[in-house]
């Protein structure tokens, strides 16, 4: 995603101060309109410097571009839409997970390393709840190894290292 707001609106199509680097939508929007669960994934701010550090997420450059805004500059899905329809909305980003509720965003998952008033609500333009049972993410997830994932039958998912 380019730019999630406070109604849960997604912009994935188009920035006015970079119109050269941005495509259409294509057929996401056809997809998003009627899926019941829905998870986006994305960087919560534009231009950070990250790295890995002790089962956790390392912020060593803050991104000078907030992906979390008050208005979307263009709405390629409607989280107004999405909560009248009872859709399932989840954000992913590397530094927490939300889920979209009628009131807003809600944080509900925060990464090892990262501090929630530094490194989120400071980081978004707008007030975001916090789930009162805010989980951790799995250090494993921020390893050099694999993660143990797999298949329902039992076929291993070891990714590169196996």
């Amino acid at each position: 995603f380019l730019q999630i707001d406070r109604h849960g609106s997604v912009n994935v199509s188009k920035l006015s101060a970079r119109p050269h680097v941005t495509a259409g939508a294509g057929g996401f929007v056809d997809i998003t309109a009627r899926a019941k669960k829905i998870v986006f994934s994305g960087f919560f701010t534009a231009g950070a410097k990250l790295s890995l550090a002790d089962g956790g997420i390392r912020i060593d450059g803050e991104g000078k571009v907030k992906k979390v805004v008050g208005e979307v500059e263009h709405i390629s899905f409607s989280g107004k839409r999405a909560v009248a329809q009872g859709q399932d909305i989840t954000y992913v980003t590397e530094r927490c997970v939300m889920k979209l509720t009628p009131d807003g965003l809600m944080v509900t998952e925060l990464a090892p390393g990262i501090d929630l008033q530094r490194d989120v609500l400071a980081q978004a333009e707008i007030p975001l709840a916090v789930a009162n049972d805010l989980k951790v993410t799995p250090d494993a997830l921020y390893r050099d190894r694999p993660i143990g994932l797999s298949l329902n039958g039992g076929a291993s998912l070891g990714g590169a290292h196996g």
